[in-house]
């Protein structure tokens, strides 16, 4: 770690569960610059419950 300190393994699945989350919201974000506006709110629907779960598990 570039920090010098070391996760357990579950401070590891974590930042492996952030690192996800952040690759799948930017996918969901690009994309639905290209969608019709219903679809738009529906991605926007997701991402927010991607990011209401990455803070729960965060707690």
């Amino acid at each position: 770690m570039v920090w010098g300190g070391s996760l357990n393994k579950e401070g590891s699945d974590y930042l492996r569960k952030i690192r996800d989350a952040d690759k799948v919201i930017a996918f969901l974000e690009n994309t639905k610059e290209d969608l019709n506006l219903e679809d738009q709110m529906i991605l926007s629907k997701t991402i927010e419950i991607i990011v209401d779960y990455v803070s729960k598990i965060s707690e």
